[in-house]
């Protein structure tokens, strides 16, 4: 009788125990909270949440352009534009090993690409041509920044790409790649084309020089 007693006392304490065990990480998880996080607070740390070299500047406008108020106005515009996203977690894949992982997720977002070039293109046009009548840099940066928001004010979120994320296990965390090119077609998706459209831009631009 007391064997038994122990025995069912061994066993509640076996269930106990996995009961209360924490549930291993999934790597959408650390899809949703870098995605949640950037609609939240697209300045936070986001470092913990990469496998590479990875901080908040990264997901900003380049910090080479020269700061001033034309260069805030469009930053400001354009991080409320890509901020403002929805998306869905598709699916998730985990290798045999579980060290690697792919999560496809569905963004809703504004065509950020299209409405890029489109506004670069029409603000070098009227650059050149107020530059051509006299028009100082202040007010030609004006100009910029009212086009710039005068385009954008229209922009629906009607944009879907669907796109994916790999994820590495390190140590137990499942972390988004963060090396260099890495994911490229995934925050391209994020922010409706644009990475893409600039890089294009700049390359063209590049072959005209």
């Amino acid at each position: 009788m007391k064997k038994l007693g122990a025995i069912t006392l061994i066993a509640l304490l076996t269930l106990t125990t996995l009961g209360c065990s924490k549930p291993e990480p999934k790597p959408s998880e650390t899809v949703s909270k870098v995605l949640d996080l950037m609609k939240s607070d697209i300045r936070a740390d986001f470092s913990p949440y990469f496998d590479g070299d990875v901080n908040n500047s990264d997901f900003l406008p380049e910090n080479e352009i020269e700061e001033n108020e034309f260069t805030k106005r469009l930053e400001a515009r354009l991080i409320e534009l890509y901020t403002d996203f929805d998306y869905v977690v598709v699916s998730e894949t985990v290798s045999e090993d579980r060290k690697t992982a792919v999560v496809e997720v569905e963004f809703t977002t504004r065509d950020l690409g299209s409405f890029f070039v489109r506004f670069l293109t029409q603000y070098i046009s009227k650059a050149f041509e107020l530059a051509f009548s006299g028009k100082d840099e202040d007010e030609i940066n004006e100009v910029g920044a009212e086009l710039f928001e005068t385009l954008s004010a229209d922009l629906k979120k009607d944009k879907i790409s669907r796109v994916q994320a790999t994820l590495s296990n390190v140590d137990g965390q499942w972390l988004i790649d963060g090396t260099e090119n890495a994911n490229s077609p995934f925050f391209n998706g994020l922010t409706g084309g644009l990475i893409e459209s600039i890089k294009e831009f700049s390359e063209s631009f590049e072959e005209t020089e």
